[in-house]
């Protein structure tokens, strides 16, 4: 039942080049603590309670703030919400440190910030872009059916996982400045994991638990032999739906990679609330070609767009 279940969730692939900001602040209670059943496809519920946690979060230390001027008794206030378009300190320091170095760095090539499409049929409907690599002949996408439709998944028992964040290929890498040009030090590979996707990971699970999501994060490195790294992962996951049956959404968060023939390196992004950040693509499987028994395939298509359509909102 679980490689069935696997089947399902494991061909939805979330691919990001940094993290995306489209929150405004993830609080440390839960959001749902009060809740018997969540519905996990509805990111804009959810975000309306972080905000308005958020908000009052921000009022709290605000009178904090106030009281401390008032009296040198009054102990400093902490912040207890983090924004999630704030640089991570170690972040920051990583960035410093190579600040200092990339005048004496050799330039590669150019970086851009273009839209980029890598084939197939583009399809565009209330504000969301699905690009479909499979012929009308087999699949004629229907965007606002699957948006209607949506997919009944709801948080029945916040005490137990609800989702997997792990990475196939986990030593995906990032340049650490935005200056319009990548150098030789550009480290496209790392086993570190404060410079991999892993440190990627760490933050979208904290995310996901402060508002009350439980998700577990798999740290496990798969691409040490890189051929071999989707079924290193497959056996991860599928160990972790037999240790954790209450799993319902799998999360492979990858770096995409988009480099032209003229050594221009591709990094799509959007303004969200007046913040640079990246764009994000969800890719989801179909029971086509080499693909079998995969017969829920447009199920988990429905549910892969609900982020995407939230996303396109806050631009």
């Amino acid at each position: 039942m679980k490689k069935d279940l696997y089947t399902l969730i494991i061909n939805s692939i979330l691919a990001v080049c940094i993290t995306v900001g489209v929150v405004l602040g993830a609080p440390k209670e839960s959001v749902i603590s009060n809740s018997k059943a969540v519905d996990v496809f509805s990111p804009s519920q959810i975000f309306s309670q972080i905000k308005d946690k958020y908000n009052k979060n921000n009022t709290d230390n605000e009178t904090q703030k106030d009281n401390k001027e008032k009296t040198d008794t009054t102990a400093p206030a902490q912040n207890i919400s983090s924004n999630i378009t704030d640089i991570p300190p170690d972040i920051q320091s990583l960035m410093d440190k190579a600040q200092k170095n990339i005048s004496n760095e050799k330039k590669i090539g150019k970086t851009t910030e273009g839209a980029y499409f890598g084939g197939g049929t583009l399809i565009k409907s209330g504000g969301i872009e699905i690009q479909s690599k499979i012929p009308d002949s087999f699949y004629k996408i229907n965007a606002k059916k699957l948006l209607d439709e949506k997919a009944d998944l709801k948080i029945t028992d916040p005490s137990k996982p609800t989702v997997l964040i792990y990475h196939t290929h986990t030593t995906e890498a990032y340049s650490l400045l935005d200056v319009g040009y990548y150098t030789g030090s550009l480290d496209t590979r790392s086993s570190k994991a404060d410079r991999n996707m892993v440190r990627v990971g760490d933050d979208l699970c904290k995310y996901l638990n402060d508002m009350g999501i439980n998700t577990i994060h798999d740290t496990q490195i798969h691409d040490d032999n890189y051929t071999g790294a989707y079924k290193h992962s497959r056996k991860s996951v599928l160990k972790y739906l037999e240790e954790y049956p209450s799993i319902d959404i799998t999360i492979d968060v990858h770096r995409d990679d988009i480099t032209y023939e003229n050594k221009t390196k591709v990094k799509p992004t959007a303004i969200v609330n007046g913040k640079k950040a990246a764009r994000m693509m969800i890719i989801a499987g179909a029971e086509y070609g080499s693909v079998s028994n995969y017969s829920t395939w447009e199920y988990n298509l429905r549910f892969d767009n609900a982020p995407d359509t939230f996303c396109r909102a806050q631009i």
